[in-house]
């Protein structure tokens, strides 16, 4: 119940905090789930930009042909990143002005969702989240730092801040020798040890695991035979 409390009082506009859990109809022909109702959490396991919009603005209509420009760039350079842009509800009937400049997916916002609300902000507001949905940075419409994507300083913040997102995995062990990874669920990683304290430590395979959630914690029972203080490390599989 605590926990529950405080994932709701967490601005969506508070970096750190999770993305908020609604569900829209997606209305892009090209996308792979068109004309499904779903939400956020389809798109867990990769950096993610939303984009709160409305398709009978001119600027916005500008920026959806840039965003479709900069996930290419991105992908070329094996940078994969989801792209989804939140259509206002007063921009339903217009919804072919983005249909045609854009394949990733489009949703149509609602009354009784309200998603703009959800992510308290605004039109031509960008969020950006790490591969577990947690907000890594948030552009508001004219803020300080451009993020017109028209503008070369604009779509260069935008980028810079997508190729910061990833979440960096963490690895601690306690002297129980219980090893606590911080990670994103679905993927394997190869725990190592080393037990050289010099610069060129060779690492070993302790054990590959694949996350089941988040957060894991494994026991290396091996240490006790070795009577020596080893250095832990993840190294993500392919």
């Amino acid at each position: 119940m605590a926990n529950s409390i405080q994932a709701q009082t967490i601005s969506p506009r508070k970096i750190g905090s999770p993305w908020p859990s609604w569900e829209l109809l997606d209305f892009q022909p090209k996308s792979l789930k068109h004309n499904q109702i779903y939400g956020l959490d389809q798109f867990r396991g990769r950096v993610t930009l939303v984009a709160l919009l409305a398709t009978w603005c001119p600027y916005c209509q500008r920026q959806i042909e840039k965003m479709e420009q900069l996930q290419k760039e991105l992908s070329i350079n094996k940078f994969e990143v989801n792209f989804a842009v939140i259509n206002i509800q007063s921009g339903k009937d217009s919804q072919d002005e983005f249909i045609s400049r854009c394949s990733f997916p489009l949703f149509q916002d609602t009354k009784e969702i309200d998603a703009f609300s959800k992510h308290q902000g605004g039109k031509d507001d960008f969020y950006i989240y790490n591969e577990r949905g947690e907000l890594t940075d948030y552009f508001p419409f004219l803020d300080e730092r451009n993020s017109d994507l028209t503008n070369p300083q604009g779509y260069e913040n935008i980028k810079q801040s997508l190729l910061k997102s990833p979440y960096k995995t963490k690895l601690t062990a306690n002297t129980a020798i219980k090893i606590t990874i911080e990670g994103v669920e679905g993927r394997t990683y190869d725990i190592q040890y080393s037990e050289d304290l010099g610069q060129n430590k060779s690492w070993k395979t302790l054990k590959k695991i694949t996350l089941e959630s988040d957060t894991a914690e494994i026991i290396d029972m091996t240490t006790a035979e070795s009577r020596k203080q080893r250095f832990y490390r993840t190294v993500e599989a392919p």
